[in-house]
């Protein structure tokens, strides 16, 4: 009964969770001119940074020396902070006009998710081969081949689609959204192969293991800042080659770890880690929505927050399911090479082949790193330039919709009314 709670709750604060990324994204792309929108998300993303240290720290303490309930209850008064600061701090945007809600939309989205999701978590556990799994999976890719034909079908008719999946037709929403993925795939779903390491490996305990993610947390934090800095002044591109050469050259670090490796040395790694992931995520949410017009910002958010979550429970499935795998592989062909007379022997060459196989994880983590390097040089999006370097001819204003990031022209006859286009020149928009 209590496990059924457990899930239940789980779920429910799940759904809460959920929609609190996109919609904090939409109000900030709201408030902040797009030469601010770097060192805004920058600053945005300093909670979702941190959570990956802090959260096995602080929970693996209260593992290991309280109750594990009390990884539930410590949210509670957090909760109450954030809904009265919301209450007195935010500002409520006007609708821009009553929408139908898309039921059929919804359930297919929902349905298809739910299945696939359930899949990828299942795999790991149950493999790849089981009926339950391939039946969920192909179930709900199959559901979300309808979805994704219902919603153009809406789109294509007037109306209002649950989500636009026009958005995709955005070259750096496109490019920007599949870099997400990998680098989700890559480093989120990876997280798991760190504590099965320090702790199964190396011995250490869930508080212990947790210590050592504390440098890349701070690390991360302060490339975000800084980096958010640089991307409104030079653009996304410039942040996001350098934190993706650090996070491939700690993952083939990872890589090459063994049972010896020196803890200093791994801490270095970490940090390394760390620097390397503070730059990818708030300038990949900025060139997404580079050129998104801006009552599309909640729904473009919104994907970017479920590619993510798909790629980070795939990771999840794919690498531990490799890693089992590999793991049995190794161990049997260490076993017939060596063959064990004792109890300890066989111990250590269990060991040594678990550890072999979270190298093979971490070199697949690499090659999906690569991939994003790649769809990265894809992405063109312009340097945003401050409101007040943008002049416009007397009697000419900007309309509150114009963004100065994706500059078009357009003037209809008789109207009086054209909107400004910039041009090349001293102070105008750079492509980089």
């Amino acid at each position: 009964m209590e496990t059924k709670k457990l899930i239940v709750f789980r779920v429910t604060q799940a759904i809460g969770g959920a929609t609190l990324f996109p919609l904090a994204i939409t109000l900030l792309f709201h408030e902040f001119p797009p030469h601010e929108r770097g060192l805004a998300t920058g600053i945005l993303s300093i909670s979702a940074l941190l959570a990956p240290a802090v959260g096995p720290t602080l929970g693996g303490y209260l593992v290991t020396y309280a109750d594990w309930r009390l990884i539930f209850y410590i949210n509670v008064p957090v909760g109450v902070v954030g809904v009265v600061m919301a209450l007195l701090l935010l500002r409520e945007r006007p609708s821009e006009g009553r929408t139908r809600f898309d039921l059929p939309g919804f359930v297919l989205a929902a349905t298809g998710l739910t299945a696939v999701l359930y899949a990828l978590s299942n795999a790991s556990v149950s493999g790849w081969n089981s009926l339950v799994v391939l039946v969920t999976l192909i179930g709900g890719l199959c559901l979300l081949a309808l979805f994704v034909i219902a919603e153009l079908r809406t789109a294509y008719r007037g109306k209002q689609p649950l989500v636009e999946l026009r958005l995709f037709a955005n070259g750096p929403f496109l490019s920007s959204n599949i870099a997400n993925a990998l680098i989700a795939f890559s480093f989120f779903g990876g997280l798991i192969l760190l504590p099965l390491y320090l702790q199964n490996l190396r011995g250490l305990s869930a508080f212990q293991s947790g210590l050592f993610t504390l440098p890349l947390a701070f690390a991360a934090v302060l490339t975000a800042i800084a980096g958010g800095r640089v991307v409104d002044r030079f653009g996304p591109r410039v942040v996001l080659f350098p934190g993706l050469v650090l996070m491939g050259l700690s993952t083939w670090q990872l890589a090459e770890v063994q049972l010896s490796t020196p803890y200093p040395w791994l801490l270095l790694v970490f940090a390394l880690r760390g620097l390397g992931l503070g730059c990818l995520i708030q300038p990949l949410t900025v060139s997404a929505l580079a050129k998104v017009p801006p009552r599309q910002y909640a729904q473009a958010s919104s994907l970017g927050t479920v590619i993510r979550f798909v790629f980070t429970s795939l990771g999840i499935a794919v690498l531990a399911t490799l890693v089992q795998s590999r793991a049995a592989t190794h161990i049997s062909t260490l076993a017939a090479s060596l063959k064990p007379t004792s109890p300890a022997a066989l111990a250590q060459i269990g060991k040594l082949g678990l550890n072999l196989a979270v190298q093979d994880a971490f070199w697949l983590s690499l090659g999906a790193f690569i991939l994003a390097f790649i769809a990265v040089c894809f992405i063109r999006v312009q340097r945003p330039v401050p409101e007040e370097k943008i002049t416009t001819p007397p009697g000419e204003r900007l309309s509150d919709t114009d963004d100065p990031t994706n500059p078009t022209e357009s003037a209809s006859p008789g109207s009086g009314s054209t909107r400004l286009s910039a041009g090349p020149g001293p102070g105008d928009n750079v492509m980089v």
